[in-house]
């Protein structure tokens, strides 16, 4: 298998050297050693993309992103990325990202969840440790919880930092001595990509007096979502977001329902991350 895995990663940076080349599969398969159609199936296994659906994914993202930072016309950024004309580039560019391009250079904000990230050899081996990002599709009930919050821009920092006042809130909190599940909770305002997301690091609860405490009291709706099982440290949940929202969510059909995403951590204070961590992940959808 890691033979396999690092020759699909040798193939990822063959298509990332010829991004702006010509380049056909065929090309992708000889730079690896592999025939045509043993090729086309271990990728697509390993990538959980066809090599043309990746080629096709990252020439589009990077295009997105060089189209809201610069002042190319976007019939020159269409030219660059190898696309035979504008209506080609606008027809590929609406289907990815729902919108035309000269509304996304209008808009200028990126969503980077939208965007083909480009896979490391840790994302591809991440996609292939086990079943766990196979979701399971389910109804939530509404559930309530008490927490902190904070606007959470470039510096993630904040979100251990903000673990770590919970904890020391919950001790002074009698009811909460045997605290429900714990919750990371991240919403996404309108614009969030230029100002920054909402974060609320909270524990379930039932009844709880919080008057005299900085915690704040939400209830999240009934939601339908797709729940992701993570394992691993919290630094490779990234790992899991990409495959859900670049990966899963496209291949599925489906649409975000609600500005929210979802972590829980059971009964296991978010302080303990290790290899063998697990949490389940829960996204809206429609």
């Amino acid at each position: 298998m890691m033979s396999n895995l690092a020759s699909m990663f040798q193939a990822v940076e063959f298509i990332e050297a010829h991004l702006k080349g010509e380049i056909a599969v065929a090309d992708i398969a000889d730079a690896v050693f592999f025939s045509l159609y043993h090729f086309c199936r271990t990728f697509n296994k390993f990538v959980h993309h066809s090599p043309y659906d990746y080629l096709m994914r990252r020439r589009l993202s990077e295009s997105a992103q060089e189209l809201a930072r610069s002042d190319k016309k976007i019939i020159e950024i269409a030219f660059d990325y190898l696309f035979n004309s504008p209506e080609a580039y606008s027809r590929a560019f609406k289907r990815m990202f729902g919108t035309q391009p000269s509304q996304w250079k209008k808009h200028g904000a990126i969503d980077p969840r939208s965007l083909m990230s480009r896979l490391s050899f840790a994302h591809i081996k991440h996609r292939n440790e086990g079943d766990y990002l196979k979701p399971v599709l389910e109804e939530k009930d509404a559930f309530q919880v008490a927490g902190l919050m904070t606007l959470v821009n470039d510096d993630q920092t904040v979100i251990p930092r903000l673990w770590e006042m919970l904890a020391q809130e919950l001790q002074g909190i009698e009811e909460a001595v045997e605290p429900g599940r714990f919750y990371g909770i991240t919403c996404y305002p309108k614009d969030w990509a230029g100002r920054g997301f909402f974060y609320l690091a909270a524990v379930e609860i039932e009844a709880l007096d919080v008057a005299d405490s900085p915690l704040v009291v939400k209830t999240i709706p009934a939601l339908k979502c797709a729940r992701f099982i993570h394992k691993g440290p919290r630094k490779d949940l990234r790992l899991t977001r990409d495959y859900i929202y670049q990966t899963w969510l496209p291949k599925s059909g489906r649409g975000v329902s609600h500005p929210l995403g979802i972590e829980c951590y059971g009964r296991d204070f978010p302080g303990t991350d290790s290899g063998a961590s697990e949490r389940e992940i829960y996204i809206p959808i429609e």
